[in-house]
């Protein structure tokens, strides 16, 4: 028993391993590598490696065997078993019978010659007496009996013999002959076994037949089940279940071996990472079953323009990757990756819809002595440039790309702590009255100063913070601290505040602006809120309906940078800004640009014919203040009026009381 428990221990403990997700490729053996990269020393790391490899197949062997051997046990005990029941029982159940049998009968014939003795006074006096059994005519005794008389000392007496002798073997049961309370000697009576033994041998071999069979299907059945079982498992924990592409931990076993390959015959190996574009708006718009739909399009397209020896995985989400294993020269990985963008620029057609998605490709090459997990890394990286540059297309890795990375990742880091550690903070433009010269309020501008690193300008982080989700508490802080410094101001002085597109779109803006109001206690016509055309582009009905809240909160909304994105006069027609604000790139041509004069004319024509103010910013010369004054510009900011200050040197122009010319 204790050899049975331990080898059906053995055996669950055997499945556990084999259903865990390293069982392809002996893949065990390379994750415990994997873990060992502190070891420098090539030779000793690639002998690590395949002792871990033998270990893994070796251990895969013995828990195949043991498998294999616990079945078979649990098989033939089930087997052995079934095959017992039937004849085990159909021999103790005659057996049982018989011996019942027998006990009646002996006690009958006792009675008998207990009646005889009475009557026979000289019937102890005989001597082994034997007489034939008496069978009524017609009728035979079934089975035969013989019965015999004994006297107390055990001398028989008398004998009835059957018609032919019993077969053996014979069963007896004997009963008490009594007169009253005195014991005159015994009956018995015996009748042959054999007839039941072989009724019982005949059960037998059937049920070892039976038995046979069952072990068969016991033994065959589960194991191939479980074979099929662990397959499965193997091949899940291997592969993507969505597409059927190798996963992130077969990839990564398919890349040792590239590389270990790339070691044998010399040359380099590619890896090619690759992530959708556009893959959300298709999930966001279509539902995620479209989706799914979409990446197994997306797969087999892709494995479409690939060879046999390539290997292309899902990593998750829409993120792939290809291995390139021979070796290969850089115009093979740009043919690949030409072909892969390429096929992927033909619309998808997804529950009826068309869906167009492309595809942004970073290539990474290596050789017998890289590391796995940095080629991945520096595709990576490649793949971050390539989607940097527009999309749709596909870029090498190049060692300075890690320098821009770890630059990026520093700065995010510094970014994220920015708020907590004061390093941003707000200047303040003046804004002028062109006709009087006076100031009439100011636009927040957003700096900070980086320790270790001075100033940055706002280009550099202001996309950074919407990429990584800064920008909704980074905005949040600057409307707060902008109404704040303003409240300080004599009214009517106001404050406009640039808000970015994304920050826009987050849900419940309208309340930081309104919050930001309250907690400052500023008058909400002193706020102005300036949003670029951009913020118009997308959702423009939801967009529309969050300007009209922050309209109804008493804000002032201004369009800035008008003319330099995608300019409608579309937007002004569904939504009536209170200020257009020209963009300094018309300003600073006005002394030489013709056109530039045009279009100045014409957004001031167009602004006092929808009575909208405007804003002209940029400007640095006095012919630039001339020549805005006299095509009836109403206010101006930019250098020849002051550069952005601090709260206190603001403050302090204002109680000067001067112009700010």
């Amino acid at each position: 028993m204790p050899t049975a428990i331990s080898l059906a221990l053995r055996g669950v403990f055997c499945i556990v391993c084999r259903a865990s997700p390293v069982a392809e490729h002996a893949s065990f053996g390379n994750q415990v590598v994997a873990s060992f990269r502190f070891v420098h020393h090539r030779s000793l790391f690639a002998k690590c490696a395949a002792l871990l490899r033998s270990l893994a197949g070796s251990t895969r062997q013995i828990a195949d065997r043991s498998v294999t051997l616990t079945v078979t046990i649990l098989a033939a005990l089930a087997a052995t078993a079934f095959a017992l029941a039937p004849p085990v029982s159909s021999y103790f159940a005659n057996l049982s019978r018989l011996q019942g049998a027998l006990e009646t009968s002996a006690r009958l014939h006792a009675a008998e010659v207990t009646i005889l003795a009475r009557q026979t006074p000289s019937f102890w006096e005989f001597d082994g007496l034997r007489v034939s059994a008496a069978t009524p005519e017609g009728q035979s005794l079934t089975p035969p009996e013989r019965r015999r008389v004994f006297d107390p000392s055990g001398r028989l007496v008398l004998e009835s013999v059957p018609p032919e002798d019993l077969a053996w073997p014979v069963l007896s049961q004997r009963a008490p002959v009594m007169d009253g309370e005195s014991r005159l000697g015994e009956a018995e009576a015996s009748r042959s076994f054999r007839a039941p033994l072989i009724t019982t041998a005949l059960i037998g071999l059937g049920s070892a037949l039976a038995g046979a069979l069952l072990f068969i299907v016991l033994r065959v059945i589960p194991l191939r089940l479980l074979h099929q079982a662990l397959e499965r498992a193997s091949y899940l924990s291997a592969h993507d279940v969505l597409t059927g592409l190798p996963n992130r931990s077969l990839f990564s076993d398919r890349l040792e071996q590239a590389l270990a390959m790339a070691r044998r015959e010399g040359g380099h190996i590619a890896v090619l990472c690759l992530d959708l574009d556009r893959f959300k708006e298709v999930n966001d718009t279509l539902g995620h079953a479209a989706g799914d739909q979409l990446l197994r399009t997306v797969a087999a397209r892709l494995r479409a323009c690939l060879r046999e020896s390539d290997t292309l995985a899902r990593l998750g989400g829409d993120e792939f990757a290809v291995i390139q294993p021979r070796p290969v020269r850089s115009e093979d990985a740009q043919t690949v990756a030409s072909r892969l963008v390429k096929a992927l620029e033909e619309p998808i057609i997804l529950n009826g819809q068309q869906a167009s998605v492309g595809v942004s490709i970073g290539i990474a090459f290596g050789n017998g002595d890289s590391d796995a997990g940095q080629m991945l890394k520096d595709a990576d990286v490649a793949l971050y440039q390539a989607k940097d540059a527009g999309r749709g297309g596909f870029c090498f890795f190049a060692p300075e790309m890690n320098a821009r990375l770890f630059e990026r990742r520093a700065m995010e880091l510094d970014l994220r702590a920015a708020l907590g550690n004061g390093s941003l903070f707000l200047n303040y433009q003046p804004q002028v009255d062109v006709r009087t010269g006076q100031v009439i309020g100011a636009e927040a501008l957003l700096r900070w100063n980086r320790p270790e690193h001075g100033l940055v300008p706002p280009d550099r982080f202001i996309g950074l913070a919407e990429e990584i989700g800064l920008i909704g508490q980074i905005g949040a802080w600057v409307l707060q601290e902008a109404c704040r410094v303003a409240a300080t101001w004599p009214d009517p002085i106001g404050i406009a505040v640039n808000v970015s597109p994304v920050q826009f779109r987050l849900p419940g803006f309208h309340e930081t602006v309104r919050t930001a109001l309250e907690a400052s206690g500023l008058a909400p016509s002193r706020l102005e809120v300036e949003i670029t055309e951009g913020v118009l582009l997308k959702d423009t009905d939801d967009t529309l309906a969050e300007l009209s809240r922050i309209r109804e909160l008493g804000v002032h909304i201004a369009m800035d940078d008008f003319g330099t994105g995608y300019s409608s006069l579309g937007y002004l027609q569904k939504f009536r800004f209170d200020k257009i604000k020209i963009d300094r790139s018309f300003v600073k041509r006005l002394d030489e640009d013709p056109n530039a004069i045009a279009i100045v004319r014409a957004v001031v024509g167009l602004s006092e014919a929808l009575g909208v103010t405007t804003n002209a910013e940029g400007v640095e010369t006095v012919a630039q203040a001339d020549l805005l004054r006299s095509e009836g510009c109403a206010e101006v900011q930019g250098y020849l009026y002051g550069r952005p200050m601090s709260p206190e040197a603001f403050t302090q122009l204002l109680q000067a009381g001067r112009s700010a010319a």
